[in-house]
């Protein structure tokens, strides 16, 4: 069932299928719904699994069009896409709950990988009494990390790439620093120009391919959700008080990686599991059935 949730900003892209306990699986940064068909397919047969493009991405619209911000060389890196918009954790945070009020779901399991584990973070210390358990998979929590500096240095070259080239290029490189096997590609610029100018013209030609809308979400991305994440601080002493069930989770293929990282590290900092699952990244696509056996496990307890 595909269907709307509006909250005060935004009317929310859903898609629910399947009967039984409420999973709810939120996507990362520039993905949406679509990036958790396989998973979403596997968990159906015992699950009720919903989730849902996040605020302000592909087909989650804001209600009301402001100003936007002004675009050129001129504008500072981190500007909002749409001046007036609330593209933050917390308010991400709140959609979430929106949609389980909408279907009537008191508490449910919630799996967030990469930004979406973020706005998991945030429910397990703002929304706990939702939650009935989590997993909070590879959050790119940088700053915990002791070469916090030198990962910021990366995202700031991202912020000036968007800014100089546009965020198109931006995300291009930024994706393919999460892929199992990362490209030099689009370390050059024209190597990002190339690539762009590929994308762009197969959104011409197929406009409504699935992967033209992911890059569609470039902007609010590389513009807008990116410095926050960038800068996130989790609330370790509200982590280490919540009383519900839950683990961080790393892909077997992304040892070493500034978004395994942070992972393993604050799990030997706060005493919570550290469940390893099949691939990298987006281990959840390449390697569905295996991905959701293992959450299953865990839901099960």
């Amino acid at each position: 069932m595909i269907y709307s949730v509006d909250t005060s900003a935004t009317r929310l892209h859903v898609e629910r299928t399947g009967e039984g306990p409420a999973v709810v699986l939120v996507p990362g940064g520039g993905g949406d719904a679509a990036m958790y068909r396989d998973l979403v397919r596997e968990l159906a047969p015992r699950f009720t699994v919903i989730t849902f493009d996040r605020r302000g991405n592909s087909r989650s619209t804001w209600k009301s069009k402001q100003p936007a911000a002004p675009k050129g060389r001129g504008r500072p890196a981190g500007t909002q896409v749409m001046a007036g918009h609330d593209a933050g954790l917390v308010a991400q945070g709140r959609d979430v709950v929106a949609i389980l009020d909408d279907a009537g779901i008191e508490r449910a399991f919630v799996f967030g990988n990469s930004a979406g584990a973020l706005v998991t973070l945030g429910l397990l210390t703002e929304h706990a009494d939702r939650i009935a358990a989590a997993v909070v998979h590879e959050p790119p929590i940088i700053q915990v990390l002791p070469d916090a500096a030198e990962r910021a240095a990366y995202f700031d070259d991202l912020g000036r790439i968007a800014e100089r080239e546009g965020s198109l290029p931006a995300m291009l490189k930024f994706a393919a620093g999460t892929m199992d096997k990362p490209t030099k590609l689009f370390d050059a610029r024209a190597g990002r120009a190339i690539g762009a100018a590929g994308v762009r013209l197969a959104n011409r030609l197929a406009p409504k391919n699935e992967m033209n809308r992911l890059f569609g979400n470039a902007d609010i991305l590389m513009r807008s959700e990116m410095p926050a994440f960038v800068r996130y601080q989790p609330d370790l002493a509200a982590l280490r008080r919540t009383p519900v069930r839950w683990a961080f989770g790393v892909g077997e293929d992304s040892e070493g990686r500034y978004y395994s990282r942070p992972a393993r590290q604050l799990s030997a900092e706060l005493g919570i599991p550290c469940l390893e699952f099949p691939g990298g990244h987006l281990g959840y696509q390449r390697y569905a059935p295996e991905f959701a056996r293992r959450l299953e496990d865990f839901i099960d307890g």
